[in-house]
């Protein structure tokens, strides 16, 4: 009771835009298509906490992979559930901490040169003989990888384009393939193709219905020494300023998020 006192306390203090000392410096594993969201959370929660906070960004299969390893982190946040649910089946994430932090969109991407007199309008298009490549992430590794290929199978185009796929070993890359051009079409996040600017173009967004809900949970690792200064940086991105940031560079906002639940009660 007294721990979950405190974080209340403290985030209530964040939310209401008072500075908080804290000692812990806080280190976590996320999923890369988080990186610039993250970044400019933490630039806000440092001001509002005095608290510093360190990422390792990667797909959410390298960053489990580490975690798995022994890496130092303190909190891990997926881009898809299977992620997260092997590290709590390997007793290696607190559920109790657990957060749902965002939703996305899985979208087809082309070459922004490509656009005009292009060979792909739409996913369809991707079965045509003039697309030579198509870029999607490593399926066991990378989410939005498996997203693609859930989306792919259910349209009946897996088959059809087998020969054609390029892996990329996470979103990013994948996002970078189609920057470069090295491929005619790519399948990514709709906050990645936003943060490529005019470099990409947007052809079609995928049917919800096509693949499993694309969302981002998150939680405290089990054998932390920062448990507390983790999850108040959970916590914090559950607060106005995170969310508006998060919204901004166009995530969904669940309606219904996964609050932490009560932490144990401290050992007397």
């Amino acid at each position: 009771m007294k721990h979950a006192l405190i974080r209340l306390v403290v985030l209530s203090a964040v939310l209401l835009g008072v500075p908080t000392a804290r000692a812990d410096s806080i280190r976590v594993g996320a999923a890369v298509s988080l990186k610039e969201a993250f970044g400019e959370i933490a630039t806000l929660y440092k001001a509002d906490t005095g608290e510093t906070v360190e990422f390792v960004f990667g797909s959410s299969g390298q960053v489990a992979a580490q975690i798995k390893s022994g890496a130092p982190m303190d909190a891990f946040v997926s881009a898809a559930k299977k992620q997260f649910d092997d590290l709590v089946k390997d007793g290696l994430l607190d559920v109790e901490t657990r957060h749902l932090v965002a939703g996305n969109e899985l979208v087809l991407i082309v070459p922004a040169a490509a656009v005009k007199g292009g060979a792909v309008g739409g996913f369809d298009d991707l079965k045509k003989d003039a697309v030579a490549k198509i870029a999607v992430g490593e399926p066991k590794t990378v989410p939005a990888g498996q997203y693609a290929a859930q989306t792919l199978k259910a349209l009946k185009l897996d088959d059809a384009v087998k020969g054609k796929i390029v892996f990329g070993a996470n979103v990013r890359q994948v996002l970078a393939y189609v920057e470069r051009g090295e491929v005619q079409a790519g399948i990514v996040y709709r906050t990645d193709a936003k943060e490529s600017g005019d470099k990409v173009t947007i052809v079609a967004t995928a049917d919800a219905a096509t693949h499993e809900a694309i969302i981002y949970p998150a939680a405290v690792l089990s054998k932390t020494e920062h448990g507390d200064a983790a999850g108040h940086f959970l916590d914090y991105l559950m607060s106005e300023k995170a969310v508006a940031v998060m919204r901004a560079k166009g995530f969904s906002i669940p309606t219904d998020p996964a609050p932490a639940a009560p932490a144990k009660p401290a050992t007397p």
